[in-house]
């Protein structure tokens, strides 16, 4: 399976973000059963970057799943976007481990962070 090429949603300097994506079989009605797996999501200006914009993951508390409903959740606090420099088309990608070892690369793309006008 290839990594679906997803535009993630814009993030508000200074605003909570909420987000949540849900993963199907390919019949696009049967969750894919999520028990004991973990998550991570890396954002960089550039692929190639070595400094990470952001990092969400179910250890850090930015991702949460729900095994049974296919569904991984996203969350950033208004404190963590306030300290967000305002960037266009940084680059994500989400990885999914499973209990087997196994790694899927679910999605990438592109992220924006549109900056705070009210301080």
């Amino acid at each position: 399976m290839s990594a679906a090429k997803i535009k993630f949603p814009l993030i508000e300097q200074g605003a909570t973000f909420k987000h949540a994506f849900y993963w199907f079989q390919s019949d696009g009605v049967t969750p894919v059963d999520l028990t004991a797996c973990t998550a991570k999501m890396q954002i960089r200006s550039v692929v190639e970057s070595t400094v990470v914009i952001l990092e969400l993951s179910t250890t850090n508390g930015g991702i949460t799943i729900t095994p049974s409903t296919g569904k991984i959740y996203f969350e950033i606090s208004d404190e963590v976007t306030a300290t967000l420099e305002p960037i266009k088309n940084a680059v994500y990608d989400l990885e999914i481990y499973h209990p087997n070892g196994e790694t899927t690369r679910l999605s990438q793309g592109t992220v924006s962070v549109s900056a705070n006008v009210t301080r």
